[in-house]
């Protein structure tokens, strides 16, 4: 039988995906891990890592050349490739981006137009109808997000990549960059193995819809199939374009789907409220800490909540969760409707503000000084400094007086 490595499949931004994979991470010790990213982007690892670096942050790409063209990467504190590169520096582990380079991304995004409905879109519409909720977000969350077991989580992932992908194969807008992604990232995993590494102590983290295809290409590959993965000829091939990239601060609302950002989540503070309750394994402390925070928000603005409103929020939200799925946990959506009932009076208009900052939030990232930026990016950062203004560095308005 061939041996393949572990394949983890993800969701990009999943407080789940980082808690199982810590405690996977913890159980087995792999020798390797090997993430999807872009593979020119491991001088970055470092950065990345240091006790200075608070994300969210993201790796930026761009062209040399006119009109600059930008790929990013962002990552949040409860991103699972995150969370994998800070415990492969906690614990000396040998960590390697295996994705295209990021000139190579660029130059497939210029010279190659994509066009046409993206078929895995309508897949999540028809599975948002057929799950009964209120969109994939809630879906997802309480199929993946509440679950404290390791393998029910990697098993139930995958599988639900596996079946996207079997419904958008061959169909979806970007199939032949898929492929060819595929086939370099198994190029690179198969490399890892004929360098001596067991398989078995390498852990692959990629999107779930990767899984399948990257196991495939990899047993294809070792059983002596060369058609597997990609030639030296055929990287040789790829095309490129003259590209720069660096860390830079980002933010939660720039995490947020709301931002046009297309791998983002709705309510990037809340998933950071999840991941905290995870780490502590305990789902219900989600339900006390967002429903306090919004009353931290009203009161801190003028309008009285009182303890005994999210005592019934907490309480509304839990049978509301029973109510709607088979788990007592609530989700987003209970917790907001919650917090509206007992709260506001029905009256969503009332806890607006209250729900924006708590689900979206408005944390900004810092890197060491010193990390590269663009050059846009140091000049400005240099003026605040020069100008003693670090401490408006937020997303937030604030007057300032001046003699």
């Amino acid at each position: 039988m061939i041996k393949t490595p572990l394949f983890f499949g993800i969701r990009h931004l999943s407080p789940a995906g980082a808690f199982h994979l810590r405690e996977l991470f913890n159980k087995n010790k792999p020798e390797l891990v090997l993430i999807e990213c872009p593979s020119d982007f491991n001088d970055q690892i470092y950065n990345i890592t240091r006790n200075e670096t608070k994300p969210p942050i993201a790796i930026l790409a761009y062209t040399n050349e006119l009109p600059v063209k930008t790929i990013l990467y962002p990552l949040a504190e409860y991103s699972p490739e995150y969370q994998a590169i800070l415990w492969c520096c906690e614990n000396n582990v040998k960590c390697e981006f295996v994705d295209l380079p990021s000139d190579v991304f660029l130059a497939i995004e210029r010279n190659y137009l994509k066009q046409g409905a993206d078929e895995s879109v309508k897949v999540y519409e028809e599975l948002d109808k057929k799950a009964g909720e209120d969109g994939h977000e809630t879906f997802w969350e309480r199929t993946f997000e509440h679950t404290l077991s390791t393998d029910t989580y990697i098993n139930g992932v995958n599988t639900f990549g596996q079946n996207i992908r079997d419904i958008t194969s061959g169909i979806d807008s970007d199939w032949a960059e898929i492929v060819v992604r595929e086939a370099y990232m198994s190029r690179k995993i198969v490399d890892a193995i004929n360098s001596g590494i067991k398989p078995e102590n390498i852990v692959v983290i990629t999107g779930a819809y990767h899984v399948e295809g990257l196991i495939n290409n990899v047993k294809r590959a070792l059983s002596g199939e060369s058609l597997a993965v990609m030639s030296d000829e055929e990287i040789k091939t790829l095309p490129k374009i003259q590209s720069n990239h660096t860390l830079m601060p980002y933010s939660f609302y720039r995490l947020s789907s709301r931002s046009g950002y297309g791998a983002g989540n709705k309510a990037p503070a809340y998933y950071n409220i999840l991941w905290n309750s995870l780490k502590i394994k305990n789902n219900y402390k989600t339900a006390y800490s967002y429903l306090s925070k919004i009353a931290q928000y009203q009161r801190k603005n003028g309008s009285h909540v009182s303890s005994a409103e999210v005592i019934e929020a907490v309480r509304l939200a839990i049978s509301l969760a029973e109510i709607r799925s088979d788990n007592s946990i609530p989700s987003l959506r209970d917790l907001r409707d919650a917090a509206v009932t007992c709260m506001a009076g029905g009256s969503i208009a009332q806890l607006s503000l209250a729900i924006a900052d708590t689900e979206i939030g408005t944390d900004i990232g810092s890197l060491p000084e010193g990390v590269s930026r663009t050059s846009l990016q140091d000049d400005f950062y240099r003026q605040l400094k020069e100008l003693k203004l670090d401490k408006y560095k937020s997303i937030v308005s604030e007057d300032l007086r001046v003699d």
